[in-house]
């Protein structure tokens, strides 16, 4: 789960670097989404593995907190994004995304395992 993530961020930034190089042509962009998407899809489902994996018996409880945070990221990426293009320009969006993932990467590879849940 945990290198599934780092893998999966990496490969999305990969798609990011990809789509600010060569994502001036519809071929540049279709691949650069095709493996954004791939790469998306690696991290969600090592994201619901973790979550699984530290609360085992409250999963469904620990779901909803996940998808209340998920939606919450997703409104607020769009109000920043939002400004970053209306201000800087619409590649300092995908930057912005770069540094985000980066983060998390960071933070998920420099985090110790997660201890199981006591009884």
């Amino acid at each position: 789960m945990r290198g599934s993530f780092i893998v999966g961020g990496l490969i999305m930034i990969a798609a990011f670097v990809m789509l600010l190089a060569i994502g001036t042509n519809d071929v540049g962009v279709i691949a650069a989404m095709v493996l954004w998407g791939l790469a998306f899809g690696v991290v969600q489902l090592s994201q619901i593995n973790m979550t699984l994996a530290a609360a085992p018996d409250t999963f469904e409880a620990a779901m909803s907190l996940n998808t209340m945070a998920y939606n919450t990221c997703i409104a607020l990426g769009a109000l920043i994004g939002g400004v970053f293009a209306d201000h800087v320009g619409v590649t300092s969006v995908v930057w912005f995304g770069i540094v985000l993932v980066a983060l998390a990467v960071i933070l998920r590879a420099s985090s110790s395992r997660l201890a199981a849940p006591a009884s």
